[in-house]
């Protein structure tokens, strides 16, 4: 288990700072104003360079934050189901955000989540790897007869 916390240790700092890229992040980054299509939202080059942060507000945190509460789930109750089932809502979060921001015609918060898929995929990684080491680290499987 000390594996799996630290791994997910690990992802909450990952989190928080794709979190923070997100924010800090130009506009262009989630509308279509890099290829010249303004919208009443992102009216000019200027707004589309602007942050995401800076169009949300303080709106952005909470929503920023989801992903990261997510992460410290497994930490504080640590266990093989948690960390499935955090790893299964940190891909759900991201393929909303990703949708969110390919079918949606202006801005919103859900399309922040699209930011995180690459914790998504980390936490796939942790979670196996933990969960692999915890096996060979314990000796002969539970339905394997000892010696």
């Amino acid at each position: 288990m000390i594996v799996m916390r630290g791994g997910w240790v690990l992802l909450v700092f990952v989190a928080v700072f794709v979190g923070v890229g997100a924010a800090t992040s130009p506009m262009l980054q989630i509308t279509s104003c890099e290829i010249g299509m303004y919208s009443r939202e992102v009216p000019n080059l200027e707004a589309c360079n602007a942050s995401i942060w800076s169009y949300f507000g303080m709106a952005a945190g909470p929503v920023l934050a989801v992903p990261v509460l997510v992460c410290l789930m497994p930490v504080f109750l640590p266990g093989r189901r948690v960390a499935w089932l955090a790893t299964a809502a940190l891909f759900g979060l991201s393929i909303v955000g990703f949708f969110a921001m390919v079918f949606s015609s202006k801005p919103g918060l859900a399309d922040l989540l699209g930011f995180f898929w690459p914790v998504a995929f980390l936490a796939v990684l942790v979670t196996g790897l933990a969960q692999w080491v915890g096996r060979h680290r314990s000796g002969p499987g539970h339905l394997q007869r000892a010696p």
